[in-house]
């Protein structure tokens, strides 16, 4: 058994690997649920108990684009989004495809949200053996957006810094349970949506994450959105989500290519936090780190309208 994992560590954690995985390894690393869901196996030491994964592609899976992760709270599945007519009709529209994740830990220590630890290579193995077996092995390079709630932001925004060669954009939407990661994911657009009536440590944690990263240009924002708390309904964030990960679809990706493209600085807007007034880059009046990062204009039209009262 412990060849048949350090072989399977070595074949299917890499995005770039297209061997057929044999059949005695899929079982070392996990087990299928069915055709298009696999459930990863914990390793020693490894910060989850359960980790299952389910991926839906379109009925035209040539010219993907990107895999669009859906993370839900805290051990809680998400599961159920893949079946969303506005997911799916989505990402038929931008091309992609989707997958949902249901990651566990009952234990106190090395929660999953932190994608080093073992939750994020769980993932990579489970896009890899679930590509192979529905021979969609072109699908497994693609590059990643990433979508959660609560937790499952948290984890969105972790593994922007556990892999951010992969992520073209992450959403986390009121995940506050956060704090500052190194400097690579800095250029990966983040978006952090706070509800105006959640608790004030998380809009803390999520608003100075945001201002630490803009002190050193990165390409991040926030947002509140007014009268929510915690457990509001998610619908305006959603919509606020799509559209911010197709500009960035557009800006980060090159047809024919998964290196993700650099956006600068000053071809994006700014917004003031407090008043929420958007600015072209050049005619921000104010110190530009202390404003949220906006990648176009017709998002920072987005982005104060969800803020309006």
């Amino acid at each position: 058994m412990l060849s048949a994992l350090i072989l399977i560590n070595t074949s299917c954690s890499s995005s770039d690997s297209n061997e057929q995985v044999p059949i005695e390894e899929t079982k070392a690393v996990g087990e299928f649920i069915d055709d298009w869901s696999f459930r990863v196996f914990p390793k020693l030491g490894d910060n989850f108990d359960l980790a299952e994964f389910k991926i839906w592609v379109p009925e035209d899976a040539s010219n993907l684009r990107a895999i669009l992760i859906l993370s839900n709270h805290a051990n809680g599945g998400s599961f159920g989004w893949l079946s969303l007519d506005e997911w799916r009709s989505y990402a038929r529209t931008e091309k992609l495809a989707l997958m949902a994740i249901n990651v566990e830990t009952t234990t106190a220590d090395g929660f999953y949200t932190n994608a080093s630890g073992g939750s994020g290579d769980a993932l990579i193995k489970a896009l890899d053996t679930i590509t192979y077996k529905n021979n969609l092995t072109d699908i497994n390079k693609l590059p990643f957006l990433m979508k959660g709630y609560s937790a499952g932001g948290v984890f969105s925004y972790y593994f922007s810094d556990f892999k951010p060669e992969r992520i073209i954009a992450f959403v986390n939407i009121r995940g506050g349970a956060i704090g500052l990661t190194a400097d690579p994911n800095n250029n990966t657009p983040g978006l952090m949506l706070l509800g105006e009536n959640d608790a004030v440590s998380r809009n803390q944690n999520m608003g100075g994450v945001v201002l630490s990263k803009r002190d050193k240009g990165g390409a991040f924002s926030y947002a509140i959105e007014p009268d929510v708390d915690h457990f509001g309904n998610l619908g305006p964030s959603w919509e606020l989500t799509r559209a911010f990960f197709s500009v960035a679809l557009d800006k980060r990706l090159t047809p024919g290519s998964n290196t993700l493209n650099i956006i600068p600085e000053n071809t994006g807007w700014l917004g003031n936090n407090a008043t929420k007034e958007i600015f072209a880059f050049g005619d921000y009046p104010n110190p530009t780190k202390n404003a949220s990062w906006l990648i176009d204009e017709s998002f920072a039209l987005k982005w104060k309208a969800y803020q309006a009262n």
